[in-house]
């Protein structure tokens, strides 16, 4: 039986009211037009649906019986596509992307490139973010996915691992430990080290190496405070403190008068890529790509993490 929705919602339209004229003037067509429509769904579903008089319409037994899959189907029909209309504007809404200064390396581009070019329609827009909000924007909810270093301090998170990769000392190179290849804790002991300007204690602590369960006289005291790269560099390079870093700074925030060497006892910084409560399909999208990315380019992943900062290795 073909029968089309248009005839469903006069037949429901008319049950409702039980009168030609209301019904009609609801449906917005002529009383002739909405009898004809009922009768040849009637001719349709082979029995008569509703009882007419000259004063009266009443649904028949056969009527009530299929007033009753009407509803069902015409509340599928619009939820379905309420369901359908809701996926066209989660993909036309932008996904936004956290990234911290330093965070997503030599992936950076071959991930944005595989994205954009499987999914072409899809608006993205690009932040970054300073030591202040190291879960680049998740936390605010002002981003929707984001590549951050771990640990931080920020509910109902989920992550996908994409590397780690060795926590360093940047000293000026005049500094003593400028002339060591690699550094221990207790290289570091009486050193003075910049702590971020956050209020994520977790991340606070890891870059204080406050994480290490060590007594605070075996560790560098806590010097100034700054809240951007440039300001990091501006004090390693005046010699007022040494930085607790990625050893990817070597290459991504270079200076003539900076060198990083890494520290070969502690655990290194994790990069992932994270995202808040339920992934959204755009989400689980760009998550599948970044993984892709990643195991396509383990020749680079393994680089990255077993990086010395020599300029050699890059």
């Amino acid at each position: 039986m073909d029968v089309n929705t248009r005839r469903l919602c006069h037949f429901a339209t008319l049950a409702e009211e039980l009168h030609f004229t209301r019904a009609a003037a609801i449906l917005h067509i002529s009383q002739q037009g909405l009898s004809r429509s009922v009768a040849e769904l009637e001719e349709q579903v082979g029995v008569p649906l509703l009882m007419r008089t000259t004063r009266s319409v009443a649904l028949t037994e056969a009527g009530e019986l299929f007033l009753s899959s009407v509803r069902t189907a015409l509340n599928a029909l619009e939820e379905g596509a309420l369901a359908a209309r809701a996926t066209r504007d989660r993909i036309e809404a932008p996904l936004r992307i956290g990234f911290s200064v330093s965070s997503l390396l030599e992936l950076d581009s071959p991930i944005l490139r595989a994205f954009r070019a499987s999914h072409p329609d899809v608006a993205i827009e690009l932040e970054t973010f300073q030591w202040g909000d190291p879960s680049c924007g998740l936390c605010s909810n002002t981003t929707d996915i984001a590549f951050v270093r771990t640990p931080i301090e920020c509910p109902d998170l989920h992550v996908e691992p994409m590397f780690v990769e060795p926590r360093a000392i940047g000293v000026d190179q005049s500094h003593p430990l400028a002339a060591a290849r690699a550094v221990t804790l207790n290289d570091l002991v009486g050193e003075r080290i910049l702590a971020p300007r956050t209020d994520d204690r977790a991340w606070s602590r890891f870059w204080t190496l406050r994480d290490t369960g060590l007594d605070e006289q075996l560790l560098p005291r806590i010097g100034p405070m700054v809240g951007s790269m440039e300001g990091e560099l501006e004090k390693v390079t005046s010699g007022e403190a040494i930085t607790v870093t990625a050893i990817s700074m070597s290459r991504f925030a270079p200076r003539p008068s900076i060198v990083y060497r890494p520290i070969t006892d502690v655990a290194g910084s994790e990069l992932v890529l994270a995202w808040r409560g339920p992934a959204t399909p755009l989400i689980d999208a760009f998550r599948a790509t970044a993984v892709e990315v990643r195991d396509r380019e383990s020749d680079l992943v393994s680089r990255i993490e077993t990086a010395t900062g020599r300029p050699e290795e890059f």
